[in-house]
């Protein structure tokens, strides 16, 4: 008892418990390495702030008191304006209240005498039966967390997929929405990316023909998480059904995430503020958020900064759904880094929304508000947001293979669809230029320790068919790599094939720039008709169970 009245620990506690306590309350949406950084930080805080009070006493328990009502105020203002809520107290007034909280206790720090070995004593005891109560909640669900990554859990879904063979190398399969090729990006904006030149030097294959197999998301991811076609859906469907949902649904329990999870891959899912990639049934982990509230935001949240940043102005305005747009691209991004330093096998799918509109972003992370976007032409806007996408992905990338060669993960870089040219109205208009732009995607594969080259007209429905068989040993060939439109979204399952006027790199219907139809310059050289051909028979694999 006499090192609890001695000894103040409770400053760097309470500090501490501002951390678990929010970790504790959110245990089921982030990862266990997502606390360390913030815990540190909130401890060197603590610390710092009772040296200085300490030195200003020149008294350790004195100097506690004061220590321990700055942090309270600082990291606990966030959450007893919440529980004020109800109150409807305004921020000045409780901001206010914390001064005169803060300047009482520190009357009281330099007046007491004799209750100061007992005020020590209680605060140690209080605080450190907070932390126990966080940890309460933290570690059982960490062990069986642990338990469950390194045994897997039971899995109700079958892959019909076998593996001879399972490599010890992560998986990440990045799609960048509507991230055109470059010859895309240079028909429908005039830009010259140059992304590609960075990705080799960073060992990568870059496939400057690829191309999507259908030119909306969930059509496309359907067929590239399930590695195949989807010709079951017209015979299903019928050529005039509208109805996505079955291809959703393919897209939602793919089979590619059920194989992997078998051979005892950790599946997380990292979603979009697009509801059919916001969360997934099948996976390990879902990141996402809004369903996962970041937990640096969280944090922040309950601290007095946002208070702070509102009274000083600092509030930049933005309509709500711009600012999710960014927000939530940003997570995802991060999710990917911070996966990157979890330990376990795992497949990691990410739907980001860039350089997907709307414009919210510019080179060096700088926001786009609303006002300037509507003053700004779009090809500025699009290349101002592709130019930070390609930071962040690079970025991504490099911290992805900040390791040992041989624990290098194996990286896909896609994107389901080229850029829309009429916003968000898919006004395809039968070209093949119109058909290169939706269907024409990036594409970069990093297959560390394997011998392959990507064929040159690589698309979707191939990436994990490759990946299966070349590292598990799967008997899956790649079929005939194909691209299909339909003639409007009530017959979306009318499929077409446009393959052969697609005029993008190793493609039959690629042409030299000089004759090629530029949409940004209105100029053009005659263009075949898109004469659609039937689609080929799919490989006969079955859909996974719904």
């Amino acid at each position: 008892m006499k090192i609890l009245s001695r000894w103040p620990l409770y400053p760097l506690l309470l500090a501490a418990y501002a951390v678990l306590f929010v970790y504790a309350a959110n245990i089921s949406e982030v990862l266990l390495e997502q606390l360390v950084e913030p815990l540190l930080l909130a401890m060197l805080l603590g610390l710092a702030v009772f040296a200085v009070s300490a030195l200003l006493f020149r008294d350790l328990r004195r100097g506690a008191l004061l220590a321990s009502a700055i942090l309270l105020a600082v990291l606990f203002f966030g959450h007893a304006a919440f529980q004020l809520g109800g109150a409807d107290i305004p921020e000045e007034v409780q901001l206010v209240a914390w001064v005169v909280f803060v300047v009482a206790i520190g009357i009281y720090a330099f007046r007491a005498r004799g209750s100061l070995a007992t005020a020590t004593a209680a605060l140690n005891v209080f605080a450190l039966l907070l932390v126990a109560m966080s940890l309460i909640t933290i570690v059982p669900a960490e062990t069986t967390r642990a338990v469950r990554a390194s045994e897997g859990e039971a899995i109700t879904e079958q892959s019909v997929v076998e593996a001879t063979r399972t490599p010890e190398r992560d998986i990440y399969f990045l799609n960048f929405d509507r991230y055109g090729s470059d010859w895309s990006l240079k028909q429908a904006y005039g830009i010259e990316n140059d992304i590609y030149p960075d990705l080799e030097a960073m060992g990568f294959q870059v496939v400057p023909g690829a191309r999507a197999n259908y030119h909306i998301s969930d059509l496309s991811l359907a067929s590239t998480l399930n590695m195949r076609y989807l010709d079951d859906l017209t015979e299903m469907l019928g050529r005039d059904s509208g109805d996505r949902a079955p291809a959703r649904e393919l897209m939602a329990r793919h089979e590619v995430g059920t194989f992997l999870r078998q051979q005892g891959y950790r599946f997380y899912h990292i979603g979009a503020w697009w509801e059919p990639t916001r969360s997934s049934p099948i996976a390990d982990e879902v990141l996402s958020l809004g369903k996962t509230a970041e937990f640096g935001s969280v944090l922040k949240g309950g601290t007095i900064l946002p208070a702070l940043e509102k009274l000083a102005g600092r509030e930049e305005p933005d309509t709500p759904s711009r600012a999710q747009h960014r927000d939530m691209a940003l997570f995802a991004i991060r999710q990917v880094q911070h996966l990157g330093r979890t330990p376990g096998r795992k497949f990691v799918f990410a739907h980001i929304l860039l350089p997907h509109p709307p414009y919210v972003l510019a080179e060096g992370g700088r926001r786009v508000l609303k006002e300037e976007a509507d003053r700004t032409s779009e090809a500025e806007l699009f290349d101002q947001q592709l130019r930070y996408t390609n930071d962040l992905m690079k970025r991504t990338v490099a911290s992805l293979l900040d390791g040992p060669d041989e624990t290098d993960p194996i990286i896909v870089l896609s994107a389901d669809e080229g850029p829309y040219l009429c916003g968000d109205d898919d006004c395809v208009d039968g070209s093949p230029e119109v058909y290169g732009i939706r269907h024409g995607v990036l594409r970069a594969y990093y297959l560390p320790g394997l011998d392959y080259a990507v064929p040159a007209d690589d698309s979707g429905v191939n990436i994990f068919r490759m990946l299966l068989r070349e590292y598990f040993g799967a008997d899956l060939p790649d079929l005939p790599n194909r691209s299909y439109t339909w003639p409007d979204k009530d017959h979306i399952y009318d499929f077409q094939d446009v393959t052969d006027t697609l005029p993008l790199p190793g493609g039959p219907g690629y042409r030299p720039p000089s004759e090629q139809h530029s949409i940004t310059t209105g100029e053009a050289s005659p263009a075949p008709e898109a004469a659609p051909t039937p689609a080929p028979e799919a490989a006969p694999t079955p859909a996974p169970e719904a």
